[in-house]
């Protein structure tokens, strides 16, 4: 699949400054689907020759990285780091039941780095990218979008330019990209308004927002209080989430209409809420992952148990036995169609979030002018800042 060297990765990144912004998290135009298949084919058949070699010369994998071996296991650490805190991105094996050996879940330890995407938090509880989130080499989260997910590194390569020229990425002289993950919740950058379950993080705080009575120490400065808030997940938002689900699963549709709510709500309660259009591409993704990604139906990508779902948000953890699609089901598994739909769903939730957000600002604007009219103050302007 896509190696980038450290020299080659900033030329990338460079060359993409003009596009980064409308291509986050969209497919390149130029996407060829068909060839993807085959290049994902032939990924899982080299993994398993290369396993089966291993196997015959009686080598063992190694399921983290040394850190003498941190440069070919595409992590980067101090040479005094414990070796089984380094990042692997290779998968234990090449069969649903071998996938995560060696990438057993484990919560992270005191001063790790976490940051708002649920996905990569799970990449570092798992081991695939260093466990503490630090010291991530950057591109490497697009290779592991093929690795993980059956999706096209390109598709994530943009987003990766966006969080270098976010400041959010460390650049060296030699071209060496490294991320603390912790960063990404930085603005602007991959950290958006409207997440499924985090708070807005301009949101103003109250102490009915924080539920912090000024009693038990809420200070409107104390950064502290403004941080945990920001980067701990919203237990109203995800019981609304979870209160979807029927029969025990939650869908594409559920989740589709959890982003209305959101969007509504945003609009009504955050003064300062942002949704521009590069937020709802991002947005429009974000919504489809835990379910489209984290399933394990060969040809139905629809729904995910309402149990995994909970687990994914609490612990930022992969279900049990989980594996990508393509290393389940082999030949039988139509990547084609799996990204058809992926991108038939973002393009689905670009429109509807486009929709409700312009009804919101239109009901919001006419209560407000409601509200002045009587109050016989001048209509308000026009809420297009938005």
């Amino acid at each position: 699949m896509v190696s980038l060297s450290k020299a080659s990765s900033i030329l990338f990144a460079a060359s993409s400054i003009s596009s980064h912004v409308a291509n986050a998290h969209l497919m390149p135009k130029d996407f060829d689907a068909a060839e993807f298949a085959v290049r994902l084919k032939k990924f899982r058949a080299d993994a398993k020759i290369k396993e089966a070699k291993n196997k015959a010369n009686g080598k063992v994998r190694l399921t983290q990285g040394k850190a003498s071996d941190s440069k070919s296991a595409g992590a980067t650490a101090p040479a005094s780091a414990d070796a089984s805190r380094i990042g692997n991105p290779e998968p234990g094996g090449t069969t649903p039941e071998t996938f995560l050996d060696g990438h057993e879940f484990i919560p992270p330890q005191e001063g790790d780095s976490r940051g708002p995407c649920p996905i990569i938090n799970c990449m570092a509880n798992h081991g695939f990218i260093n466990r503490s989130g630090q010291d991530v080499p950057a591109f490497i989260l697009a290779e592991l979008a093929t690795t993980l997910f059956d999706l096209p590194p390109t598709m994530f390569l943009p987003v990766v330019n966006m969080a270098i020229f976010a400041g959010q990425v460390i650049v060296a002289e030699n071209g060496e990209t490294t991320l603390d993950i912790e960063r990404l919740w930085s603005r602007p950058g991959e950290e958006r308004d409207a997440s499924q379950v985090f708070p807005n993080p301009l949101r103003v705080l109250t102490e009915e927002v924080l539920g912090i009575p000024e009693s038990e120490g809420f200070e409107p400065s104390n950064e502290e209080t403004f941080t945990n808030f920001r980067y701990t997940v919203d237990e109203d938002l995800l019981q609304k989430l979870l209160a979807r689900s029927t029969d025990g699963v939650l869908t594409i549709r559920d989740h589709q209409e959890h982003l209305k709510d959101r969007i509504r709500d945003s609009i009504e309660t955050d003064i300062f809420f942002n949704f521009s259009e590069e937020s709802m591409a991002v947005a429009a993704n974000q919504y489809l992952f835990p379910v489209m990604l984290m399933g394990d139906q060969l040809d139905d990508f629809s729904f995910l148990s309402t149990d995994t779902i909970e687990t994914f948000w609490r612990q930022f953890r992969f279900p049990e036995g989980f594996a990508p699609r393509s290393v389940r089901f082999g030949a039988a598994f139509d990547v084609t169609a799996f990204n058809e739909a992926r991108q038939a769903w973002q393009t689905a939730n670009i429109e509807n979030a486009e929709e409700v957000f312009e009804e919101a600002k239109g009901e919001v604007k006419e209560e407000k002018d409601e509200e002045e009219s009587e109050s016989g103050t001048p209509p308000s302007a026009d809420l297009a800042t938005m």
